[in-house]
Formats: structure tokens, sequence, C-alpha cells
């Protein structure tokens, strides 16, 4: 009886090491540790209220880093999102409130009409890298400083303030007790999860990504995949800076400024490799979950914000060091079976 007790554990663990969550297993170890030290010294951590704090927190650069895994995952990247995200942000808020070069419209246009325009960045950086062989980080740092200066110049250096009260409740309002920011979170990393898990579009994408020569003889039309990636970045960003606005209640010019590095730790934590090919969309949102959960935890323990700094830093190394090292672990499991 005990042996065949053994057996299954053993064949549950050889199942558990071979699954593609297994190298996850590092990062849920790190949030349950840290979940139990800020615990510990504030005593409220882990409370319903603050759990949805740090939710609302993450809005932002939880769907940044949504945003930045998609050219990620397919081999290339994009640091134009933080500018992006602003560009959204102010044109909405101009759209609803003082009007953009005359035109002024309710928030559902405003919403839409923000979006269509910041795709037209998507395009510009898809083209450039797809059909030339400039660095994608090279191409996509001379957008985020160009769209950077668009913003200051469509908003003439001041900050976006008066918005509508329907504008605000994208952030302060709630549907089943739940801030709307939260919920279009949520529908943001279903929907990635959906495109890269259950669509051919998304097999495309990781296939691009792992092997670029590969993905092309075996008839994946490369160059459109890493075209779409960029402007779905530039659509979701615009949607990202939406949120923030809502959230702050103004567009101001520099928003989002370092989010970027914010979106490439989440996706680092979470598994994501920066060479292209994999990662999981569950590690992304883990990943940005980790982020917030450092800067909330080190707030209840009163530890500044240059510290935080500091532990957040080490804590993305520890954390892809374990995506690693289980990964290791995985692949030689795999290797054992065959």
């Amino acid at each position: 009886m005990s042996s065949k007790k053994s057996k299954d554990e053993l064949n549950f663990w050889n199942k558990l090491m071979q699954s593609k969550y297994f190298e996850l297993v590092g990062l849920v170890c790190l949030i349950i540790v840290y979940s139990i030290i800020v615990q510990s010294n504030s005593g409220k951590f882990l409370s319903l209220g603050n759990m949805g704090n740090i939710l609302k927190e993450i809005v932002v650069y939880g769907i940044l880093s949504c945003v930045l895994a998609f050219p990620v995952l397919n081999g290339t990247f994009d640091l134009s999102i933080e500018s992006t995200c602003a560009l959204g942000g102010t044109l909405c808020g101009l759209l609803v409130t003082d009007g953009l070069y005359g035109l002024k419209t309710g928030l559902g246009a405003a919403i839409i009409i923000s979006v269509l325009l910041c795709c037209i960045v998507g395009i510009v950086n898809g083209i450039i890298v797809s059909r030339t062989k400039i660095d994608p980080f090279i191409v996509t740092l001379g957008t985020q400083t160009a769209v950077r200066g668009i913003v200051y110049i469509v908003s003439d250096n001041t900050a976006v303030t008066q918005l509508p009260s329907e504008f605000k409740n994208l952030s302060v309002g709630t549907v089943f007790g739940v801030s709307v920011s939260v919920w279009i979170l949520i529908l943001v990393f279903v929907g990635m999860a959906l495109v890269l898990g259950k669509t051919s579009y998304g097999r495309k994408i990781y296939a691009t990504g792992g092997n670029y020569q590969a993905a092309y003889n075996s008839g994946v039309n490369v160059k459109r995949v890493r075209f779409s990636t960029y402007v779905i970045a530039a659509g979701l960003s615009a949607l990202a800076g939406i949120l923030s606005t809502a959230r702050v209640g103004s567009a101001t010019p520099n928003a989002a400024s370092g989010y970027a590095t914010i979106a490439i730790s989440a996706c680092a934590i979470g598994g994501v490799s920066l060479s292209g090919g994999k990662g999981l969309t569950i590690g992304v949102f883990l990943g940005a979950l980790m982020m917030g959960m450092i800067t909330n935890g080190m707030n209840l323990m009163f530890i500044g914000s240059n510290w935080q700094l500091v532990v957040r830093g080490a804590l993305m190394i520890i954390a892809v060091f374990y995506a690693q090292w289980f990964n290791k672990i995985s692949n030689k499991a795999i290797a054992r079976k065959k």
C-alpha cells in the first residue's frame, strides 16, 4: 500500500516538473514568503480591503506588462509603451474637456478615438521593425522620445484637469463591489490568455519569437505577426493611459514615466523570456502582482522609497534566478521522460 502511495507521489512530482507552469513555483513561493513577512509586521497586508488596493494600484502597469509581453514573446521589444500610455490619457482627457483641436466628444467616443490614434504609433513601430533591420530597442527608444514630445505639444505643456465624473468613475466606480478599472485589468489578462493560449495567432507569436527562420519556413507570415503585436501594444497602452488619467483625476504630460521599466520587471519576474518565444499570461499577472505587493507592503512597513527601489531590484534578480532554476529542473525531467 505504501509502495503504491510513494509511486503515485513520484508520478505526481514528475508530472508537475514537466508542466509548463512549474517554473512559476519559485515566484509563487516568493509571493507567499513576502506576504507572511509583511503580514506579521503590519497585520493588515492580507486583508480584503488591502488586496483590493493592490489590484487598483497595479491596473496601469499590469496592463502595460501585458502590452510589453506581446512584442517580447514575438522576439522584439517596445520601449514606447509609456509615452503611448501618456498620449492616450491626454487625448482622451482633451476630447471630453476642452476639445482636441476643436473636436469634443462624449467619453465612449473619446476612448475609441484615443485608442485608434495611438494605434498609429504601433503602426509606425511595426512597419519599421518588420520591414527593416533596425534594432527594435533603438526604434522604440526613438518613438518613445518622439511620442513624449507629441504629448507635450498636444497638451500645451499643461495638465488636463476638470474631467467629468463619468471619466473618474472608470477608477472610483464599482461593479459587484470591485473597481471598474480592476474588471478591465482582469478582462485584458483573460483576453491575453485566450489569444496566446487558444488561437493560431497566439501560436504564431510564440513560434516567431522562438525561432524566426523556422516560423518563416513553416509558412508563418512573420512580418505581419510582428507588425500586429506593435499595433496591439499601442492600443492597450492607450487604454492603460485612460485608466491612469481616471485614477489621478488629470492627464499630465509626464504621466507613466518609468512604467516601461516596471513592465519589463513584471515580465521578467513572471518568467517571460526576453529573447522571445516563452512565457505565460499567469506569469505576467503574478509578476505585476508582485511589483504591486512590494510597493504596498513596504509602505505599510514605513520603508522609504529609496530602499523600495533596492528591494524591488533584488527581488527581481531572485525571482528570475528561481525561474531559471525551476526551468532547468523541468527540462531535466522532460529529458528523462524521453
